[in-house]
């Protein structure tokens, strides 16, 4: 079990990943869009979708303007989970000496990488936990869910759970330099044995494994998601759509018909 997990599973994670996420992006990208639904105030420029974007994603604007509850869980949440995918790998090819590059000694860099993951590792779980409490307590959030919504956050709060306990407990977690080398020999194809002696790093990289081949077909994918449906409600509006059967669109679109006025706000 521990050879299949630790030297085949990981590639078989990848390849399932990987078909998935082109898969669910084909899909995506082959639907006809059949009318515009461009939100108002319509962007006139390429610069303004740009602004839209950043806003929504890096602030996550709408979320925060209509539901301010979801928002205090959702936007430390994400923010942290950017933070900890990002030391994993930052730390683990740096042997967490990242930040000797920014003039510090390596005893401190260390202890930083140690600090900043145990602080955004706590952040996500509480986050997570804040997740599934609303869907829980709250009866609006708790009559859209399902039971993959539930499965999925306790997949989440276990893989953080687990990588928390290590972080906190020392004694039970994993030195960079093993981790680095086994990752090293995965990438080369030469997939080494999984470092022993620790349960818990092996069952917080079973379930990180089970996570990435979920998620291009559970609703995570919004991680990539999120940015055809900004391109969707949020670029320089023209008509007709592309999708319109029956029309000549780029005679149209030469006409000019359909696009509004300077300033308007006309609801698509």
């Amino acid at each position: 079990m521990t050879y299949f997990i630790a030297q085949i599973l990981p590639y078989i994670t990848v390849t399932v990943f990987i078909i998935g996420v082109v898969y669910r992006l084909w899909r995506w990208a082959a639907a006809r869009i059949v009318h515009n639904i461009t939100l108002s105030p319509f962007p006139q420029t390429k610069t303004e979708v740009l602004g839209i974007y950043l806003r929504e994603i890096v602030l996550f604007r709408n979320v925060f303007k209509f539901d301010r509850p979801l928002w205090a869980g959702a936007w430390p949440m994400h923010v942290a989970l950017l933070n900890v995918i990002g030391g994993h790998v930052v730390g683990f090819y740096f042997l967490g000496k990242q930040f000797v590059y920014l003039g510090t000694s390596e005893a401190l860099s260390k202890y930083l990488s140690n600090l900043l993951g145990t602080v955004f590792g706590i952040i996500m779980l509480a986050g997570l936990l804040y997740l599934l409490y609303r869907r829980l307590t709250i009866d609006k959030v708790r009559q859209v869910s399902n039971p993959s919504d539930y499965l999925l956050l306790l997949l989440l709060i276990a893989i953080v759970s687990l990588g928390d306990f290590m972080r906190l407990a020392p004694q039970y977690g994993m030195h960079y330099e093993p981790v680095r080398k086994y990752f090293a020999t995965l990438m080369t194809f030469q997939p080494a044995a999984i470092p022993e002696g620790n349960p818990f790093f092996f069952i917080h990289m079973l379930l990180a494994q089970v996570l990435i081949m979920v998620l291009p077909f559970s609703k995570l994918m919004h991680l990539f998601g999120m940015f055809g449906m900004r391109w969707i409600e949020n670029r320089v509006y023209k008509e007709p759509a592309p999708g319109l059967p029956n029309v000549n669109v780029a005679a149209a679109r030469a006409r000019g018909t359909g696009l509004p006025s300077a300033g308007s706000t006309d609801a698509a």
